[in-house]
């Protein structure tokens, strides 16, 4: 007798099972002119304005969301470019600020390091003019030669001709690296100045934060 009782109950777990298994699922989705349909199927023409697989009740199974347009699409695209940058200029801030508190504890800080790297750049910028005014030499000195040996009616060698060549060339580098120091001067200065305005604003920042601390609390 107690066997037949579990077979009963097996077989009660089993109907069950399977009428959960079997459970109808209807979709809900909007039809012409603003209503809303719920039939046993999404016809082709309607699937993209989205619909929802919902049971007997009502409940929401799942939700398929309406295709978006070509104008919706760039919108959301734009929408994710410029969320995308506002998050890489947040993250660089962040860092900026991490590079900040661990380099400096004071504004003088800053304007010390200011000036050590404008130094540097000032004697790398005289060292490049020295470099330069020897060579201008050396041309003159080249030229001088040349000339003296066309005045003579003699050839110049090709030698004398290609070292000229080539230190012409070199005062041209050379020119234009002093240029590029003399722009790092400028950049540098004011790199370190927009250091100084963001150290000061965590300062306020921190400040304020401390005035409205409790150590009571």
């Amino acid at each position: 007798m107690a066997v037949s009782r579990w077979v009963l109950l097996g077989a009660m777990i089993f109907v069950g099972a399977s009428e959960l298994s079997a459970e109808t699922l209807y979709y809900r989705y909007p039809g012409v002119n603003g209503t809303v349909v719920i039939d046993s199927s999404v016809p082709p023409e309607a699937v993209p304005r989205g619909y929802d697989v919902i049971r007997v009740d009502g409940s929401v199974v799942k939700t398929v969301a309406p295709k978006l347009s070509d104008a919706e699409l760039k919108s959301r695209e734009l929408e994710q470019e410029v969320a995308a940058a506002r998050a890489e200029a947040d993250a660089k801030t962040r860092k900026w600020d991490q590079s900040l508190l661990l380099r400096y504890s004071s504004i003088q800080d800053i304007e010390v390091a200011k000036v050590r790297a404008i130094n540097d750049i000032k004697v790398r910028i005289s060292i490049l003019k020295s470099n330069l005014s020897t060579i201008k030499q050396q041309i003159l000195n080249n030229q001088s030669e040349a000339a003296e040996l066309e005045r003579r009616g003699q050839d110049v060698p090709s030698a004398l001709v290609d070292t000229l060549a080539s230190l012409r060339r070199e005062v041209t580098t050379t020119e234009q690296h002093i240029n590029s120091r003399v722009q790092d001067l400028s950049d540098v200065a004011k790199n370190y100045e927009r250091d100084k305005d963001r150290f000061s604003h965590l300062q306020a920042q921190a400040q304020k934060r401390l005035q409205y601390y409790d150590p009571a609390e």
